[in-house]
């Protein structure tokens, strides 16, 4: 009874473990070698764009962010060698508090996720207050940027910006440097008036960010199609049956003939050859006409003898 018992505790307490260290492990923050989050409110949407670049410290790393539960996700993708953005697989889990948690392990160490979310409006003014709970990512180097519409008035960041200036659209730019990031939250807040509402880019649809450069890479070929083998085929399997029938068939067919001329009894003589030979028959002289001793030497003919067995005398007819 106590042994069934101290069991069932070390299974438990084993359990326990697992779960603690799972726990842990799906708790615990991927390290990147940078990051950058982008601002981007009615840039070419009347809502707020949140873009998040960075590069993965040790790759075929799980990267898990939490996003708000009214965003509307624009891009998962990575970027390859060559600086192409290729769309990620990436998958939804519910938070301990039931907030969205985005999952993905990027294919090459560079990543980018794009998403849209309401944005919070008073009167003229626009409000953001963003925070990326600590506990998610690290970073040797971590930085903001925020766009705002060229149209935006009043603006302040908390916390402020190191650099700031118009941009090629005439948009507001301000960049704020982190540094490393280890263990901590990741907070920024930005208000601005924008009474006429336009947007920095009103007329485009063009993909946003500046993680790669702006001319697109060149089409790719598409792979050629992929056939099925012959043998998968059904036709070609069809045909190739019939074929094969046809073949055994006739293989079998040929033999069988084969076999019947070996043992089938030769055929009978030309009915010609035959009228020859009782022509011939009929023309040979009866037993009876023959002599029965021979006229030379004397000795007496054998029945079917046509010539003398001693003086090769001819055998002549009885007259």
């Amino acid at each position: 009874m106590k042994s069934s018992r101290l069991a069932s505790i070390f299974i438990l307490a084993i359990l326990g473990l697992a779960f603690s260290l799972s726990a842990a492990r799906a708790q615990s923050p991927v390290d990147l070698n940078w990051a950058v989050i982008k601002f981007w409110p009615e840039y070419d949407d009347p809502r707020l764009l949140v873009i998040i670049d960075g590069e993965l410290a040790n790759p075929d790393s799980e990267l898990r962010l939490p996003i708000p539960q009214e965003a509307q996700l624009n891009a998962v993708a990575t970027a390859d060698d060559t600086g192409r953005l290729l769309t990620n697989d990436w998958r939804e889990e519910k938070g301990a508090n039931g907030e969205r948690i985005l999952v993905l392990t990027p294919q090459f160490p560079t990543f980018r996720i794009e998403y849209y979310t309401p944005l919070a409006i008073n009167g003229d003014q626009r409000i953001i207050d963003f925070e990326l709970p600590a506990g998610y990512v690290n970073a040797q180097d971590a930085s903001i940027e925020v766009l705002l519409p060229p149209s935006s008035q009043d603006i302040q960041l908390d916390p402020a910006a190191d650099e700031q200036g118009p941009s090629q659209d005439k948009a507001h730019l301000f960049q704020r440097t982190l540094g490393e990031v280890k263990d901590q939250a990741i907070r920024q807040k930005i208000t601005y008036v924008n009474p006429s509402g336009a947007l920095t880019v009103p007329e485009t649809n063009a993909s946003s960010g500046t993680l790669l450069p702006a001319t697109p890479a060149p089409a790719e070929e598409p792979p050629p199609a992929k056939t099925s083998p012959p043998w998968q085929n059904p036709w070609i399997l069809l045909l190739g049956t019939v074929a094969l029938a046809l073949i055994v068939g006739g293989a079998a067919g040929l033999w069988l003939t084969r076999e019947k001329e070996e043992v089938a009894p030769p055929p009978p003589a030309p009915k010609r050859k035959k009228k020859q030979k009782a022509t011939q028959a009929s023309e040979q002289p009866a037993q009876n006409d023959l002599d029965r001793f021979c006229r030379n030497c004397g000795n007496e003919f054998g029945p079917e003898d046509r010539y003398c067995r001693y003086c090769g005398a001819k055998r002549q007819t009885l007259r």
